[in-house]
């Protein structure tokens, strides 16, 4: 790997840069060996520290010379990977200065920001080195690749999901992403939405007082923890406005069970084109 700083010299878009990463190493396998990236950019250590504090955090001195990246302690790989990419992500975008200090520190909660347009700075900053993240460990043009060999199921997330060596709610949202037709993506913990990744041609999700749709495969099944359901054909109204139910043709629905009392959802549906 032959990859160096100066490779990336006027880049500032998070996007840009880790396309050009991917171009300059184009033979970088599918689980994106991220540390020894960091080594390549003047990331001098990787540590774990026992902390509540934060999840990830970058030190670096003011001209940006040199850095190091410390993670929470016992984290699973694939969020240690994602924290690990989400620092490189701060420290190689031009404009990511912190602010008070030489140090960014990333709660967990900052690790789900996605608005790049957030005006509050400190969150349109932490959306950008998500971004980052999420296009270095999951390159868009490799996801569609990917996508086009597979179904769309929940299945096919999770095995790309251990393919790129990722979280499986971090692969659904950048599968939500690359995606051509109208999906969508509830996480659920204990019967409540947690979070909701929506295609922009997915109709819009009610927040149904932050609980699962009562009548929704999801609430109805509750899967055990590694247990896939069917992927089922169920009434609009379940979990869209009537409005917009009656401007979809079907809307079909697949769970997964996940440990802890979380879930993953996937919906997909088929828009009526005489409606849009």
């Amino acid at each position: 790997m032959r990859i160096g700083r100066l490779d990336l010299d006027g880049l500032g878009s998070p996007a840009a840069l880790a396309a050009k990463i991917h171009e300059l190493e184009p033979g970088l396998p599918p689980r994106v060996p991220v540390e020894q990236l960091c080594m390549q950019f003047d990331i001098q250590s990787i540590g774990a520290l026992e902390t509540d504090g934060f999840e990830a955090a970058l030190i670096m001195d003011e001209l940006k010379a040199s850095g190091a990246i410390l993670v929470a302690k016992g984290r699973s790989d694939a969020r240690r990977r994602y924290s690990i990419a989400h620092e490189l992500g701060h420290f190689l975008i031009p404009a990511h200065r912190p602010s008070g200090g030489a140090s960014f520190e990333c709660a967990l909660s900052d690790l789900h920001l996605l608005d790049p347009k957030d005006r509050d700075r400190r969150k349109r900053v932490e959306a950008e080195a998500n971004r980052f993240a999420a296009h270095l460990l999951m390159p868009p043009g490799e996801v569609r690749a990917r996508m086009r060999q597979s179904d769309s199921s929940l299945e096919s997330i999770v095995a790309m999901a251990r393919a790129f060596g990722v979280s499986k709610e971090a692969m659904a949202r950048s599968w939500v992403d690359s995606h051509r037709e109208p999906v969508a993506i509830v996480l659920a913990h204990r019967g409540r939405i947690v979070r909701r990744y929506r295609h922009q041609d997915f109709p819009w999700l009610p927040d149904w007082d932050g609980r699962l749709p009562k009548d929704s495969l999801a609430a109805e099944l509750k899967p055990a923890p590694g247990i896939f359901s069917q992927v089922e054909e169920i009434d609009p109204t379940v979990w869209l406005s009537e409005r917009d139910a009656e401007r979809v043709l079907s809307l079909n629905e697949q769970v997964l069970g996940q440990g802890d009392g979380y879930a993953l959802v996937l919906l997909q549906a088929e828009r009526d084109e005489d409606e849009f």
